[in-house]
């Protein structure tokens, strides 16, 4: 593999007219991996119906509930974190193995493919990026659409799970003074005048809100790393960033911009709100950012 010709797989985005022009070359195919994580909160069947009736060539589907997450329980939030080795089987038998440079897409939102980057680069593996622009960007750049089934080549894939990319609830109540907690969700789920999901409205006292959506253009693809150097710069100097959101997963747009925008030490509270809010004793609050009348709830 050709480095500098790959070197935007490491630096987390790829356009569609790269990815077009390794799929012509049959020796580039075999070094790629593609997901396919396309998904719908409200309809868990809706990605793989999507997936079936077109998809980028090549791609695999996983479903974020069924293949990205492990089965909800009374704590850990509505998406826990996979077990590391059943995760690693996942990834290996849709096509990923330890030298595989993979490209990962959803239907152009961006947060579950984020989620999948997120999980890849936690088991070790780097060489994994998003396309720009999801699905939508894949067809407005004339890109082929393929319905023919695929059989992926199982790879063996061995985790090696890096240590300090996520925190659990307690790290999180007694975080660092240092420590800049981000909030991924919408403003007025933030402020706790709606909760559309959760049993409780509200946010973690002390986090600051940066809506995961901002971090994209109009046209539904990334900002560009000065321009989120830009948007981040209040907290870039921060010596660690925790991003939670509901339940891990936009959470995780909010880690891949700040990746973009070269932080690198950002990490993750995958349980969340949802996970938050099952242990009562938890303090929340609600209302505005610090620094104005925010109010506390026991």
């Amino acid at each position: 593999m050709d480095r500098r010709d790959w070197q935007c797989i490491e630096d987390g985005l790829v356009e569609p007219d790269w990815l077009k022009q390794k799929l012509e070359k049959e020796a580039d195919v075999g070094q790629l991996a593609i997901l396919d994580v396309r998904f719908d909160l409200q309809d868990p069947t809706w990605g793989r119906q999507q997936y079936a009736e077109g998809h980028v060539p090549h791609a695999v589907y996983l479903a974020l509930e069924y293949d990205l997450a492990a089965p909800k329980q009374q704590h850990g939030g509505r998406h826990p974190l996979p077990p590391v080795q059943r995760l690693a089987e996942t990834f290996g038998k849709a096509g990923v193995g330890n030298q595989s440079a993979v490209v990962v897409y959803d239907q152009g939102s961006g947060e579950y493919a984020a989620r999948a980057w997120w999980l890849l680069r936690w088991l070790g593996h780097p060489a994994v990026a998003l396309l720009d622009g999801g699905w939508a960007g894949w067809i407005a750049a004339g890109g082929t659409v393929s319905r023919a089934p695929v059989q992926p080549k199982i790879q063996p894939f061995v985790a090696h799970p890096q240590e300090g990319y996520w925190v659990d609830a307690a790290y999180v109540l007694h975080r660092p003074t240092d420590a800049i907690l981000i909030d991924a969700r919408a403003p007025q789920r933030y402020r706790g005048e709606v909760e559309p999901i959760d049993a409780v409205a509200g946010h973690i006292p002390g986090a600051l809100n940066f809506f995961w959506e901002e971090n994209k253009r109009s046209d539904g693809c990334w900002k560009t790393p000065q321009q989120l150097q830009a948007r981040f710069a209040p907290i870039l100097q921060a010596k660690e960033i925790l991003s939670y959101c509901g339940s891990g997963v936009t959470a995780c747009a909010n880690l891949f911009a700040l990746f973009r925008a070269g932080y690198h030490r950002g990490r993750l509270y995958p349980g969340s709100w949802s996970d938050w809010v099952s242990y009562p004793n938890l303090p929340r609050a609600v209302g505005p950012a610090p620094g104005s009348s925010v109010a506390f709830l026991q």
